[in-house]
């Protein structure tokens, strides 16, 4: 018999995810590898499918930021769950050109629902000043990965800190 460890159950309930709350999620990708660094036309791609995920979607795209090795989203949708699948299934047939023997993703991903109390924007300016904090620029609004769909004059509106 094989070796079935019990996996930690990190979800909320299923229906937490279909009610078009906010939440801030993370994606990494496997071993950490670092994809989005490596491969330009892959950020490239990440940013064009996301965008056209969220517009046919019709999903609110608070913030979002790629980074070497995962990426940040804030955002509401109909289902949460729904969007991460079909965003990481997306993504996977550009990463098997780059590297075919390479797996894209981590199993899952990481979440929080934004609750009522807390700012949206202060959660978006952490997303948005990752890589400040990761050393790759002086200013978020430097960085060509990350973006908002709600906040047009964002990178004017988040200052250094």
């Amino acid at each position: 018999m094989g070796d079935h460890r019990k996996r930690k159950k990190i979800r909320l309930p299923a229906e937490a995810y279909c009610q078009g709350h906010p939440f801030s999620i993370t994606i990494g990708t496997y071993e950490r590898y670092p994809w989005f660094q490596l491969h330009h036309s892959l950020s490239v791609t990440t940013a064009d499918i996301l965008l056209a995920l969220v517009q046919n979607r019709a999903s609110i795209l608070y913030a979002w930021c790629t980074m070497p090795d995962h990426i940040h989203l804030l955002l509401s949708d109909e289902n949460i769950l729904d969007f991460v699948r079909l965003f990481k299934g997306k993504l996977i047939p550009a990463a098997r050109l780059l590297n075919p023997r390479r797996r894209l993703w981590q199993r899952s991903f990481y979440d929080h629902a934004v609750r009522m109390e807390e700012d949206l924007f202060e959660v978006a300016r952490y997303i948005w000043h990752n890589p400040v904090r990761a050393g790759m620029v002086d200013r978020p609004a430097d960085y060509e990965f990350s973006g908002s769909l709600v906040w047009d004059d964002w990178r004017h509106c988040i200052g250094r800190g």
